[in-house]
């Protein structure tokens, strides 16, 4: 399809994206009701923000109305699209949003807080049909076992609860997740995209995939000890330059150390350099994989897939100088925390 329409459309709303001088002015705010206050002038934020008020805002209520904006940048885009096959792929694109309203539920029924007391018209909205969620079932779970078994009918539910055990670290459930967003991505990529669409997202998903897979063995031998036989359990089973036996021998490293030579030796080298976090060190890296995809094949969907990546990166963002500001951090220390992907000019 030709993307020239689209392409103006987004162009106009990156504009409304903060930037670098956005983010100081939020940081330098001396109440979360005065970052809400601050947020709402802009275009972006206006309307979700709208009905927040008052300095005794928490996390919750700011994040959800975040994510509120987040999903209508992402209706406005799918609208404006008439392919059915692009819509296809963008609703399987946009799957890691739901499920990352699924993560922090579960996160939530993990330590053991009320999950129905979150659960508004708004949020239930975002879980889109493609989850087959049972809204009323799930926002009544009170364990674990409960919330999984409450998301019987739905792709996610075989992966949680084949992964569940009183042992297994929330984080560990969480990859189960995104093994499932990225197997379905997989599969929507080659049965609705062609052309320059599927050389796009092929290139920057299969490369997302590389990545995440190298986090994940570091996280889970770094961090939570799995042998190597169960870290095999939560890989995404996918690559594009990331060689199988290069991954095997990442899993099988003996110390962190040796795990970095690896990592030093593979595609991704500097990627992961231990100057900032895996997740910081991750976004940078996307950002320039979408924007190179973006110079050489502006006629696809690099575009938007681009936009929607920034638009998450700045709701985390933003959630960052909510609690940095909640804690009386000084504006200096929490820029240091934020991913400023520079998106709004590529």
């Amino acid at each position: 399809m030709d993307y020239a329409g689209v392409n103006a459309k987004i162009q106009a709303m990156k504009g409304r994206l903060l930037d670098a001088g956005d983010y100081g002015a939020l940081c330098a705010q001396p109440t979360v009701g005065a970052v809400a206050e601050k947020l709402r002038e802009s275009p972006s934020y206006q309307s979700a923000l709208s009905y927040l008020e008052g300095d005794e805002l928490h996390r919750g209520m700011i994040e959800q109305s975040l994510m509120l904006s987040l999903a209508a940048d992402f209706r406005n885009i799918y609208n404006f699209i008439g392919d059915f096959k692009i819509r296809r792929y963008l609703s399987a694109l946009f799957l890691n949003f739901e499920l990352g309203i699924i993560k922090k539920l579960l996160c939530m029924v993990y330590d053991e807080r009320d999950i129905g007391s979150v659960f508004t018209d708004e949020l239930s909205r975002l879980l889109g049909d493609d989850l087959e969620v049972d809204i009323g079932k799930l926002k009544n779970s009170k364990t674990v076992p409960e919330f999984i078994d409450n998301l019987k009918g739905t792709g996610m539910h075989s992966m949680l609860a084949s992964a569940y055990t009183e042992q297994r670290s929330l984080f560990e459930m969480e990859t189960q997740l995104d093994l499932y967003y990225y197997m379905n991505l997989s599969k929507s990529q080659t049965k609705w995209l062609a052309g320059g669409d599927l050389a796009a997202m092929a290139e920057i998903k299969g490369i997302e995939v590389d990545l995440r897979n190298i986090m994940w063995v570091w996280r889970l031998k770094s961090y939570y000890k799995l042998p190597d036989i169960m870290i095999y359990a939560h890989l995404i089973p996918l690559s594009k330059r990331l060689r199988k036996e290069a991954l095997v021998a990442m899993v099988q490293a003996k110390s962190v150390p040796e795990l970095e030579s690896l990592v030093a030796q593979s595609p991704y080298a500097g990627v992961f350099d231990g100057k900032e976090s895996l997740e910081m060190s991750f976004g940078r890296e996307m950002a320039r994989v979408y924007k190179r995809a973006l110079a050489m094949r502006p006629n696809s969907l690099a575009a938007a897939s681009l936009y929607l990546f920034a638009k998450e990166a700045e709701v985390s963002n933003i959630v960052s100088v909510v609690e940095g500001v909640r804690y009386k951090l000084a504006p200096e220390e929490i820029m240091k925390f934020l991913n400023i992907l520079g998106a709004r000019s590529a």
